[in-house]
């Protein structure tokens, strides 16, 4: 049941309000000023707030901006009997989440209150999509590593090089993400396999076999219910497939095989012949190097083989007792040509540090300095932008004004936000207002800054 917190100094207007919440089936509570609305949000959650815009004291403009410095995320409605163009845009610039005129009807208020809960449950899942996922894999893939200890690491080593694997074949961001994913996933279904089996010091029977081959089938009915870890169920079962139909659970070939499923069955098969497993030494490299090549074009995919095998030559991977190993790439993707920056900062000497940073880490970039919304608007309309950085806190005006001009504006603009703020909703509300990534500025996020920029342009 949501819980609605209603301004408004009229005492007839504020019930009215609370009465069609109420009627709309919402937990409704009300304050005849924007002051004493602040003091109730400090000892009561609530999940959204509708204030009037004119009232004595605190405006409901005010009162809009209070709320986001102490709660960003939570959603704003305005209602206001001056409905003009001006009192529309700082309503919306501001942060509002809606804006209601009077006279309004019942269905209009509810309308307004239902989208903006709507549009802020959907934030705060997407940022939960982004934290959980990642977090959810490892502890399934740890829970498979904590029953053999030469497992230990795996999982992280393999999806470390499916993901190089699949940066050089051109993947997008968010196959980038799913391929890691199912990765780290791709042996969960062992938690089906019972110990006798799973742990035996020696070959398998062919019964065994059998009970072993059935994992990807149990990973994948496992992961069936988890739809934040959906994308990654095909990888998970067709990592057995063989490129010439020979594979299991079923026996798909060539390109049918999903190509994160390729791409980690190579991996897979590197950091499995490269690690001392519990009945047998590892593999030397020359070893998996023949093993590659005899197998190429059967076993698996030609084209991973070869982009495997070239990191192998180059050196980039390193075949160790322990598992494999990705050595750190020297060259990172080169920026494009005349890259422009705008920095909207509003401390001299700190954005000094930004713009050398950024002009060190990324040749030939020029970085231009906004120090306040007003600077940045004009820096805008002058020129043409590859990134935007923008810092939460400006000395004239809301960063998030800031994020709601630039992405009206340009909205194909790479815009990151820097913040002192590390809490969930600040990037809530970074993303929610048009921010493409989000760094906190902490120990050593001046390189973490760089290489965000890097990847933002590049992509």
């Amino acid at each position: 049941m949501n819980r609605i917190l209603v301004i408004d100094d009229e005492d007839v207007v504020r019930m009215l309000v609370m009465e069609i919440l109420d009627a709309a089936g919402y937990t409704v509570e009300g304050a005849e000023s924007a002051e004493r609305a602040l003091t109730l949000l400090e000892t009561t959650d609530f999940d959204l707030v509708v204030s009037d815009v004119v009232m004595p004291g605190l405006s409901g403009l005010e009162l809009l901006e209070l709320v986001h410095e102490r709660r960003a995320s939570l959603p704003v409605v305005l209602v206001t009997g001056a409905g003009t163009y001006d009192t529309l845009s700082q309503a919306l610039t501001r942060g509002a989440a809606g804006l209601v005129t009077k006279p309004f009807s019942h269905a209009q208020l509810q309308a307004a209150v239902a989208d903006a809960l709507e549009r802020a449950a959907r934030s705060r899942e997407e940022l939960r999509e982004r934290l959980l996922a990642p977090t959810l894999a490892s502890a399934l893939a740890n829970a498979i590593e904590a029953r053999d200890s030469y497992l230990h690491g795996h999982c992280e080593r393999l999806a470390s090089l499916a993901v190089r694997m699949a940066e050089l074949s051109g993947f997008s961001p968010e196959e980038i993400e799913t391929v890691r994913l199912g990765a780290i996933l791709h042996d969960v279904g062992k938690i089906g396999i019972p110990d006798r089996v799973l742990l035996k010091p020696a070959a398998l029977d062919d019964e065994e076999r059998r009970i072993v081959e059935a994992h990807p089938e149990i990973g994948d009915k496992l992961l069936e219910p988890l739809d934040l870890l959906a994308a990654a169920r095909p990888i998970v079962r067709h990592h057995h497939e063989r490129w010439d139909g020979a594979g299991y659970p079923d026996r798909l070939a060539g390109d049918s095989i999903p190509a994160g499923a390729r791409i980690v069955a190579v991996a897979d098969s590197i950091e499995v012949m490269s690690s001392r497993q519990l009945y047998r030494s590892s593999r030397t490299p020359a070893q998996i190097v023949a093993e590659l090549t005899a197998c190429r074009g059967a076993q698996w995919d030609p084209q991973f083989v070869d982009l495997a095998l070239s990191l192998i030559e180059s050196g980039e991977l390193e075949l160790r007792a322990d598992g494999l190993r990705l050595l750190d790439r020297t060259e990172e993707p080169a920026a494009p040509e005349n890259l422009a920056v705008l920095l909207v900062h509003g401390e001299n000497e700190h954005a000094e540090l930004l713009t050398d940073a950024l002009e060190r880490a990324l040749e030939g970039a020029v970085v231009a300095c906004a120090t306040s919304a007003a600077s940045a608007s004009e820096l805008l309309s002058s020129s043409t932008w590859s990134v935007a950085i923008v810092d939460h806190n400006l000395t004239d005006g809301n960063a998030l004004d800031v994020l709601d001009i630039l992405r009206s504006s340009h909205p194909t603009l790479p815009i990151l936000m820097l913040t002192s703020l590390g809490s969930e909703e600040t990037a809530i509300e970074a993303f929610r207002h048009g921010a493409n990534d989000y760094v906190v500025k902490n120990n050593g996020y001046l390189d973490a800054l760089a290489r965000r920029v890097q990847v933002l342009v590049t992509a």
